[in-house]
């Protein structure tokens, strides 16, 4: 067996140094030809030269084609800045979402308005020119859901997937919410440079900016219920009704501004709105109130018969408006009793039991919110109900005790008082709101997003072409030497053939 062995080892072929390494190709008329792989090695090796130029050749072209189609792409740089909305409403408190300082939607097309875009660029001093519409179009503006409205999504894309027909029919229902933050980015559409490009955008935000503080300033100031009073016309009664509610909505008005408003003092006077509330309080307690004792007391009324019809339509209309509100306290109060809360199922530690928390949603306290601020609302119209029936009672009970024309008198001296007092709270919050520390509705922060440069930004691709274009010269100056050698084998076999 060891003999056997070691003549198949003896048996072996041995591929001598001089040896050819033959292909064989079918040739489509069924001959055959051979082709010597060595002999296509120095075919390679004798056009080096040519093909090394080729391979570079191959080379570049796979380098430059990633950036070809970077430029066609628009491969340009984008910087992105997150501006937040920060400033108070009207009534006072913070802004919640998407609102403007009026109180209603905001209107972020505005941001692209011409009158914004030119306002940026006219401080703008770049490296290149740069129109309204170009700009326009190179801006783009997101705007970011709430936590509930990113979740009904969710759901709805989730219900239409599997195909559930009552998802069409919420998704029309859904009103989605957004928080006060909204995202701006800029493209380079104009080949600045990256600081050029963050300051295009801090430019475009901030001119944003002065066209909501030249918009919305007249929202900040109080408004103008006194001058509205005709006392000449209308009777004392209805007339100091006014005046007071003018009064308590103008102490209000105070009593709701930001701290950072009321701790600002005038340069004129150096009053502050705290200044001013504690005036209105006298001018409400020494001019209002006394004389509204005196004229409700001896019943003071000009046309005491017109009045009492003013009262029962206004006691009317108080008790239809508390049959609403109680109404909407009934629905509210059994939309939370059929509330089911959610479950957390929470697994304890070492154990294999598992416990049940039940959470409220964002929407069950709304709805607890609803309900405080309906009974509220209760409260007021009862208080409101009250007056009106002592002031009806008060009026056909007896006739009027006092001297109307004093009481005209000292009404109209009421009124040019007030005005007084509105004016100052006006002129003062005029002031504040043309304070630069005042006049900023944004907050934003600084453009994020610089060019890598176009080399860095296609390395990969550059790369990746590099080797492609290698091998594709490699294939083709192979194939040129076997095409060639090829060629010169089916030249010899054809000319032995013809010599036979």
């Amino acid at each position: 067996m060891a003999e056997n062995r070691r003549d198949d080892r003896d048996s072996s072929p041995v591929i001598e140094k001089d040896s050819q390494i033959n292909v064989v190709v079918n040739r489509p008329d069924s001959s055959t030809g051979t082709v010597d792989l060595m002999q296509i090695f120095h075919n390679m090796k004798r056009k080096r030269r040519v093909y090394a130029w080729v391979m570079i050749l191959c080379i570049v072209l796979g380098l430059c084609a990633p950036l070809l189609l970077y430029q066609r792409k628009g491969g340009h740089t984008k910087v992105s800045s997150v501006v937040t909305l920060d400033f108070a409403l009207p009534s006072g408190k913070k802004v919640q979402g998407l609102t403007a300082p009026d109180g209603k939607d905001l209107d972020l097309s505005q941001l692209t308005s011409a009158y914004v875009l030119q306002g940026a660029l006219d401080e703008f001093a770049g490296s290149s020119a740069i129109t309204v519409s170009r700009l326009r179009d190179s801006i783009k503006i997101d705007r970011i859901l709430t936590e509930d409205s990113r979740r009904q999504q969710e759901v709805a894309s989730q219900m239409l997937k599997d195909k559930n027909a009552q998802a069409y029919n919420q998704l029309q229902n859904v009103k989605l919410t957004y928080v006060n933050q909204f995202i701006v980015t800029l493209t380079d559409n104009f080949n600045l440079k990256d600081e050029e490009l963050r300051n295009l955008l801090d430019l475009v935000i901030r001119s944003y900016n002065s066209y909501l503080a030249k918009t919305y300033a007249d929202s900040y100031l109080p408004a103008d219920e006194i001058s509205i009073i005709d006392v000449d016309n209308l009777d004392i009664m209805e007339s100091l009704d006014l005046l007071r509610d003018a009064m308590n909505d103008l102490n209000e008005f105070c009593e709701t501004r930001p701290e950072q408003i009321r701790s600002y003092r005038s340069w004129k006077d150096g009053r502050s709105i705290e200044d001013l509330k504690a005036y209105i309080s006298t001018v409400i307690n020494v001019n209002i109130d006394y004389l509204y004792a005196d004229v409700y007391a001896n019943s003071i009324a000009e046309d005491r018969a017109t009045m009492i019809s003013k009262y029962q339509y206004q006691l009317r209309s108080a008790r239809q408006e508390l049959t609403e509100v109680n109404g909407n306290i009934g629905t509210l109060q059994s939309i939370i009793e059929s509330y089911k809360p959610d479950q957390i199922y929470v697994d304890k530690q070492n154990s294999d039991t598992s416990k049940v928390t039940q959470v409220t949603t964002d929407y069950y306290n709304s709805l607890v919110l609803q309900l405080a601020a309906e009974y509220g609302k209760v409260s007021e119209i009862e208080i409101r109900i009250t007056d009106l029936e002592d002031k009806m009672t008060a009026l056909q009970s007896q006739q009027t005790q006092g001297d109307a024309g004093s009481a005209r008198e000292e009404l109209k001296r009421a009124v040019t008082v007030c005005e007084g007092a509105y004016r100052q709270v006006y002129e003062h919050m005029e002031e504040v709101v043309s304070r630069p520390f005042y006049t900023s509705y944004l907050d934003h922060t600084s453009a994020q997003g610089a060019s890598a440069g176009i080399i860095a930004s296609n390395a990969k691709g550059m790369v990746l072409g590099g080797a492609v274009g290698a091998f594709l010269a490699l294939a083709v100056w192979f194939m040129g030497a076997f095409i060639s050698e090829m060629r010169r084998g089916i030249r010899k076999d054809d000319g032995e053939e013809a010599e036979r």
